[in-house]
């Protein structure tokens, strides 16, 4: 997902990139990327500063970490960063990490989107997937996914070794 910078005009330009998962190498657990990755980005050159907005989308296959079904999550992510190009290299070894901000020499050509795309694709996935709101998970017994069905399962009594210490919690009440 390259930009070439030598074709910008000061008025904008828009870029639609297309390319899969493994194209853009990238990967994480339990996400599979049945589609290819689209990317919608606005740039306008103003002087030595080229402003880049867009979005990112794509749907994911993944695992819902209550029932663990497999359900289908659609990804929309907003790309918004400046590429500052400078004549020295000189402002280039700053050291800075900005995400706002990429810092280039005015000799580049090209400038290379995918890991921003790659960042906010991995960035927007969910630590715990729900396929729903109203997701209500495996019985923690028998294990039947309780969106499904209802199971006949009775909770476990308490481990009776902590009993001895919830008389002691109860004589603090009365």
């Amino acid at each position: 997902m390259k930009i070439d910078i030598r074709q910008l005009k000061p008025e904008g330009n828009d870029f639609h990139f297309s390319e899969s998962a493994e194209e853009m190498e990238i990967a994480a657990d339990g996400v599979k990327f049945p589609s290819p990755i689209e990317v919608d980005i606005t740039t306008v050159l103003t002087g030595d500063e080229i402003i880049c907005q867009g979005e990112v989308y794509n749907t994911v296959e993944i695992e819902c970490s209550r029932c663990l079904d497999i359900f289908d999550l659609p990804i929309n992510s907003r790309l918004q960063f400046v590429i500052q190009m400078l004549d020295s290299p000189v402002g280039l070894e700053n050291g800075e990490d900005d995400d706002d901000y990429e810092v280039i020499p005015k000799t580049q050509t090209v400038f290379d989107i995918s890991n921003r795309v790659r960042d906010a694709i991995v960035l927007n996935l969910p630590l715990k997937p729900l396929c729903g709101e109203e997701c209500r998970g495996l019985c923690p017994m028998c294990g039947v996914n309780l969106n499904e069905r209802d199971c006949e399962c009775t909770p476990d009594k308490a481990d009776e070794r902590w009993d001895a210490l919830k008389d002691i919690f109860d004589e603090e009440l009365d």
